[in-house]
């Protein structure tokens, strides 16, 4: 009995000590609660009203830059070939040399020189027979139409050459076939068969009628007698009351007169005249110029060069640099056997690497920068930006985008587009060296700016704060804005406020509070290693007010990085 009455009496003095130390505990955790929470209402209570900036709204200017890196590639390299024919016996430089136009880069096997520039005469003269034969075979003077009609656009005149007209305009002639002119509009009321009014530009009024309807497209024809080809009209009402719509007149069968050879001697008809299947349309002269003629005359052209090529070769003695610049490559001469293309028989040989000589004249160079998917269809041709390469000097060097490659690369699933950008070739400057650039999408300058987190956006509207209420710590005089362009610092405001006008918003900030407890930093309360107030911030750094910058200064930043 003794025994079990000790055993119970250790049981109920465990669980005492169990108990008393649970009460402590929870005392200890609300404690920790109770800090905390008085801990948070005291800092936001310090952080609030510090963390609420204000900003002048004044005149400056703003741009969005789209930034890449590349590295630079020779821009301008000339290819000077070998004449067909002719043997290098010796090369006189090497890749790297810097040459000057006229000076000797290679001896030649006069021999085959002379062979091949007796080959290249005997070409001129067969080609000046088919030049001969060619210029008999004049194409007609007249051209005619195989349909009757009425004639509605002529675009070729007299002394017009034909073929640059076919070029730029597709025809000659315009024909109107079956008596009607047509417009299209959209409209929900009109059906096939319903007939309108149609007012033309210079107020002539002619009867239309509704010839077919697809969804909304409405088809509408009207006489072909008066009209003119392209004319912008209206489309109203029967009665004329009502307007139902604009287009433009088009021919609604057309027939296109084409032609290939020869020069306009004189136009036979007029705009808006009648003619019949078979009536001439056009006089021509210097129709002897067929097309066999012209590729004739081109081809002599290229052999009088060739020949050229050969005689000077054969003067000098040896082959001469046809540039000025520093050679990048030197044909295969190997066994003193190698000649042009025609003698390149092994299979992984090329033309390019065995026939010919490359120059590069040194006077530009290309960077080829990756551009982010988010920003590729900002950039275009033309657009002007500045390089840098850093190996080479802090300068910025003025360049030009020529090209876009719009097929991308996907890393990581992340997608690059290639620009290339155009620059003088400076002192320094090297194939592979890195390259960064900055394109300027668009700018604007003597407008008026604010911060960028000065501005709130909805799906509809945009917005501003012009005043504070300190005791309520509450943001007030909300005023719809029109923002224009902006980067990742400031935003152009178009319309809603004036300048010298004052903007309230909200500084960014991350507040971290340490838990208490046992490791590391996490130190019971009254620990002073917090980080609130930590304000993040982007590549231009600022504190005070937020003050903007004035009308000389520019503010740019990465495209894509604008939020609102």
């Amino acid at each position: 009995m003794e025994h079990r009455r000790r055993k119970k009496s250790v049981k109920k003095s465990t669980v005492i000590k169990i108990v008393a130390g649970v009460v402590i505990a929870s005392g200890i955790l609300t404690g920790v609660v109770i800090h905390l929470k008085n801990r948070v209402k005291n800092e936001f209570a310090k952080t609030s009203a510090a963390s609420i900036k204000t900003a002048k709204v004044e005149s400056g200017s703003v741009s969005t830059t789209v930034y890449g890196t590349g590295r630079l590639e020779d821009d301008d390299v000339e290819t000077q070939e070998i004449p067909e024919g002719v043997k290098l016996t010796e090369l006189k430089v090497e890749v790297g040399d810097t040459v000057t136009k006229g000076a000797v880069i290679a001896e030649a096997d006069l021999s085959t020189v002379l062979a091949a520039m007796s080959d290249t005469q005997a070409s001129i003269d067969a080609i000046d027979k088919k030049v001969k034969d060619a210029s008999d075979d004049k194409v007609t003077e007249k051209i005619t139409t195989a349909v009757a009609g009425r004639v509605k656009k002529i675009y070729a005149k007299a002394n017009s050459d034909v073929s640059s007209v076919m070029v730029n305009n597709k025809a000659l002639l315009l024909l109107s076939m079956d008596g009607y002119m047509a417009v299209d509009i959209e409209s929900d009321t009109l059906e096939a068969g319903n007939k309108v009014k149609v007012t033309t530009s210079n107020k002539k009024t002619y009867d239309g009628t509704v010839r077919a309807k697809s969804g909304k497209k409405v088809t509408i024809i009207l006489t072909d007698n008066g009209p003119a080809f392209g004319d912008k009209v209206t489309v109203n009402s029967k009665d004329g009351k009502t307007e139902l719509g604009t287009g433009e007149l088009y021919i609604h069968d057309q027939l296109a007169i084409v032609g290939y050879a020869g020069t306009i001697k004189s136009v036979s008809v007029k705009v808006n005249q009648k003619i019949s299947a078979g009536a001439e349309v056009f006089k021509l002269k210097d129709t002897s110029y067929t097309a066999n003629y012209e590729q004739y005359l081109n081809e002599r052209k290229d052999l009088e060069e060739k020949l050229l090529s050969l005689t000077e070769i054969y003067r000098a003695g040896a082959l001469t640099a046809d540039y000025d610049g520093t050679i990048r490559q030197v044909p295969d001469i190997d066994d003193k056997e190698t000649t042009s293309s025609s003698t390149a028989t092994s299979a992984d040989s090329t033309e390019t690497a065995s026939t010919v000589f490359k120059i590069c004249p040194d006077k530009t160079m290309t960077v080829a920068v990756s551009i982010d998917e988010t920003d590729i269809l900002s950039v275009s041709v033309g657009q002007k930006a500045e390089v840098t390469i850093s190996s080479v000097s802090e300068d910025k060097y003025a360049g030009e985008i020529t090209k876009i490659d719009r097929n991308g690369t996907s890393t990581n699933g992340v997608t690059t587009y290639t620009a290339s950008i155009k620059i003088d070739k400076a002192k320094g400057m090297l194939a592979g060296m890195s390259a960064s650039a900055n394109i300027d999408i668009t700018s604007v300058e003597n407008t008026l700016i604010i911060p960028i987190d000065a501005l709130k956006k909805t799906s509809s509207t945009a917005y501003v704060y012009t005043s504070y209420a300190s005791e309520k710590d509450e943001l007030g005089g909300m005023t719809k804005v029109e923002a224009g362009i902006s980067n990742s610092n400031y935003v152009e405001i178009k319309s809603g406020l004036k300048e010298g006008d004052t903007v309230y918003y909200k500084e960014k900030t991350t507040n971290t509070f340490n838990m208490p407890g046992r490791y590391g930093n996490n130190n019971f309360p009254g620990n002073n290693n917090s980080n609130s107030n930590r304000r993040s911030t982007g590549s231009n750094n600022r504190s005070g007010n937020n003050n903007i910058p004035n009308g000389n200064q520019r503010s740019s930043g990465n495209r894509g990085s604008n939020n609102g």
